[in-house]
């Protein structure tokens, strides 16, 4: 393979005694400074059941339920106990 432009002048810089510019990089000995993390499936999960919680329920309880209260005429056909 053919050696990219940046190689050709490196290579020639050392061929003329120059410092080579590889030697100022920094070597992490294989360890990445960045990693990403994708979710585990527990994060996805956790994610998903707190989603909308604060919006419908401004306590923040535990609760999975929401109130509603409406306004208007009672029905017959409403359950007295």
């Amino acid at each position: 393979m053919a050696n990219s432009l940046s190689k050709k002048k490196r290579l020639q810089l050392v061929r003329s005694g120059k410092l080579d510019p590889a030697m100022l990089r920094v070597d992490w000995n294989g360890v990445s400074p960045v990693t990403r993390l994708t979710p585990t499936k527990q994060e996805k999960l956790r994610k998903q059941a707190n989603k909308h919680r604060k919006k419908w329920n401004p306590g923040g309880g535990r609760e999975d339920s929401i109130f509603l209260c409406t306004f208007g005429s009672i029905t017959a056909n409403t359950v007295r106990g």
